[in-house]
Order: structure tokens, then C-alpha cells, then sequence
């Protein structure tokens, strides 16, 4: 993409805004947002949901056996990237209850053979949608509220309550989250950036997230380019473009937030929405959309459950993030009624997590499960334990591991 593609990846991220790109989807632009949006599946995929184990809330995986452990490191997958960090947020409203700590994203550099498909060094931050109760609830929290850790002084450019507590929230009896969320990811980007404007490199910065995590990808995302993290400490005069990629987000802010992110010089964003997802639409009023939207439709694929088969059920896969990679594989316009999928993506990642194809296609539903829901057994006596699980090093001691 970039380097292996037929558009420069300028175009492919949004620099004049994917001009005649969306409808009919140009197929170098329908591949790299697959690839993004499998980043995103990467944190769901290795997410610690068991709440028997010590790990839960964390990763499964260390940080330099993510994408393997996930099938992201193929040899047909030419798109490499070493995570450099991860990230988190409190779990619970109150620090007393502890454990307070959810993994949820983490920071990646493009390799050298990744940043050569790529077209350049590529600065990845990825953010993934909801996973537990509080998180639940600041998804419900729908009130406007002036965002002055990202814009200062400005009192009348206000985000939806529930994302920007979240995003800033922090616990500092925890080593996990003693930073938010924000702090976290602007440090780890600022040294990024810093790292390879140094070497003289090309570089891009993608922030991409799904539902929940899309909102903050999009929060992220400005106050990346609002407070000048894109822009090199030693070099003001390459600053760099930044671009989201939103899979079904709700709307973040309202009229001045919205201007804001337009009026900025060097930020884009494509917001992927499903016609029949409710998520998108959501909170109905005095809240506007960013960027410009690529519009597909569970309705055409012939392989999903037809809203027919049970309509909560059917509006539920049509939120999932491996629905919207099957769709945009996919589609052929928003006005079409065709779907062909080629050889881009595989039907049966659509069941990994839920049950979501006609059975006639004889895939398990939520495929995506641990050996033995991570049992054990004991060799000398045959007893059987849960398996004692990964515990990652806090961020500021990720560095070492």
C-alpha cells in the first residue's frame, strides 16, 4: 500500500479525502481497511474476558507474540508492525475495588519490510470497543461536556461525557493506570514520532477503534493534531498527517467539535458504518459526525442471518467488527445489490465471536475460544486447574520485556 500499491498512500489515507474512491470502494483502499480493522480485531482476539483468571482484563499475550498469537503474522500478510506499547484504562468507577486495570489498545511502529509495503513508517494506535460493565456505562453517558485537556481554554467545544471520562480517566494506586489512557498513548506517540523524524523517515500516524473504541480513536485522533504530537520536537516543519478509521462509531462531539476536526490541516478520518447498524446513529441529537463515511450493508451479503431470523440478534451481528470486515471484503456500492467477497476474506472469521452465518454454511458459532477454557491438567495426579495466566508489565515497564 504505498509501496505495493497503484495509489500512493497519501490517497489510500485520506489526503484529499478519498475523492472517488468510496462508491464503487477502490479495491487498494477496500484491502487497507481490512488491514486496520484486523488490528483492531487483534485486541478483542487476545483480550483476557475470563473472570476466573489473574489475567483478566489483561492480554493473553506479551506484547512481541501479539499478532502471531492473533493469525496477523502470515506469509500472505505483507503488513508488519512491532507493538511498542500497551495501554489501559480503570475498570472500576471507584479505585477501591482493585484489580483496576483493562487493556484496552496498544501503540505500533511499522518494520522495515512492513513500512516498505506500506510507502512509509507508519505510527499505529489502536483502540478496542467495549468489554466490561464501567466501560458499558460511559457508553450510555450522553451529556456534552467541554473537552479542556485537548483544547485549553476553549469552553465551547464539548464531547459526549461517558468517552471523554474514560479517555482521561486515570487510578493512581494502580501501575497500570496511575496515567490515562490519553497520557499513555500521547507519550508513546510524541517518542515515536521523535524516534524516527531523527532518521529522517517518512512518516504517518493511523489511529483506528471499533464501537466504543472508535469514539476514542476519533477523540484521539484530534488531540493528537490539536496539540502538536504529529508534528516532530526537533523538526516543526514535518508535521505529519493523521489519519482514523472509525468501524462503527457513535457520534463523539457536537457542532464546534465536529469544525474543529475539519478545519485541521493535516487530519482525516473515514468512518466505516453498517446501513443497519443502530450504533452509528447514535446519541440522536445535538451530537454531528467527523469525516467522511463509507457506507455498506449486512443486508447483501448472502452468507449473515437475515434480520428475519430474529431482528435483536440480527442488529447485534450487524455491530460486530468481523460483520463490517466481511462487508467492506465485500461490497460493490452502496447502490448495488451485488456481493463478492473474491478471495479477499473467509467466511468463517465471521462466527470467531459470534454466531452470525446461515447454518448452511456449517461454520461453529464463537470459534474463538482457549483449549479447555484454559484448564490444565496435572500430570502427576491428573487433577485438573486453570492455567496460570500472562500477566504484562505495567506501561512504564513494558519497555523491558
Amino acid at each position: 500500500m504505498g509501496g505495493n500499491s497503484s495509489r500512493p498512500w497519501t490517497e489510500l489515507s485520506g489526503e484529499t479525502n478519498w475523492k472517488d474512491m468510496l462508491d464503487p470502494l477502490d479495491e487498494d483502499l477496500r484491502m487497507y481497511l481490512i488491514h486496520y480493522g484486523e488490528r483492531v480485531q487483534a485486541i478483542g482476539d487476545a483480550y483476557n474476558g475470563q473472570t476466573e483468571s489473574e489475567g483478566y482484563g489483561l492480554s493473553l499475550f506479551p506484547r512481541n507474540q501479539l499478532f502471531s498469537e492473533v493469525g496477523l503474522k502470515t506469509d500472505n500478510n505483507p503488513f508488519r508492525y512491532d507493538v511498542t506499547q500497551y495501554f489501559y484504562v480503570p475498570m472500576h468507577e471507584t479505585f477501591l475495588l482493585q484489580p483496576d486495570r483493562s487493556w484496552i489498545g496498544y501503540v505500533a511502529v511499522s518494520t522495515d519490510d512492513g513500512s516498505k509495503t506500506l510507502g512509509r513508517r507508519d505510527i499505529l494506535v489502536a483502540w478496542r470497543g467495549t468489554e466490561d460493565l464501567l466501560e458499558a456505562m460511559y457508553d450510555l453517558g450522553d451529556d456534552l461536556v467541554p473537552a479542556t485537556d485537548i483544547f485549553k481554554d476553549d469552553t465551547d467545544t464539548k464531547i459526549h461525557s461517558g468517552f471523554y471520562g474514560l479517555y482521561r480517566k486515570n487510578d493512581i494506586l494502580n501501575p497500570y493506570t496511575k496515567h490515562s489512557a490519553r497520557d499513555q498513548v500521547l507519550r508513546e506517540v510524541r517518542k515515536q514520532v521523535d524516534t524516527y523524524a531523527s532518521k529522517n523517515e517518512t512518516i504517518s500516524i493511523t489511529v483506528v477503534g471499533h464501537s466504543l473504541g472508535a469514539a476514542l480513536a476519533t477523540i484521539n485522533a484530534l488531540d493528537i493534531v490539536t496539540n502538536g504530537y504529529n508534528v516532530p520536537t526537533n523538526h516543526p516543519e514535518k508535521a505529519c498527517l493523521v489519519t482514523a478509521f472509525p468501524f462503527a462509531s457513535p457520534k463523539v462531539g457536537d457542532e464546534n467539535f465536529k469544525n474543529k476536526f475539519s478545519s485541521s490541516e493535516k487530519l482525516r478520518a473515514l468512518r466505516v458504518t453498517n446501513a443497519i447498524d443502530i450504533v452509528p446513529f447514535l446519541p440522536p441529537i445535538r451530537y454531528y459526525h467527523v469525516g467522511e463515511q463509507l457506507m455498506v450493508d449486512s443486508r447483501k451479503s448472502p452468507y449473515l442471518r437475515p434480520l428475519i431470523s430474529g431482528l435483536t440478534g440480527a442488529v447485534a451481528i450487524g455491530h460486530q467488527l468481523e460483520t463490517y470486515l466481511h462487508l467492506v471484503a465485500g461490497t460493490q456500492g452502496i447502490d448495488s445489490k451485488e456481493f463478492d467477497l473474491g478471495n479477499r476474506r473467509g467466511i468463517a472469521l465471521v462466527n470467531k465471536g459470534w454466531d452470525a452465518l446461515k447454518d448452511v454454511y456449517k461454520i461453529p458459532a464463537q470459534w474463538w475460544v482457549a483449549k479447555n477454557k484454559n484448564m490444565v491438567q496435572n500430570g502427576n495426579d491428573g487433577s485438573w486447574s486453570l492455567a496460570a495466566a500472562y500477566i504484562p508489565p505495567p506501561p512504564e515497564d513494558d519497555q523491558n520485556e
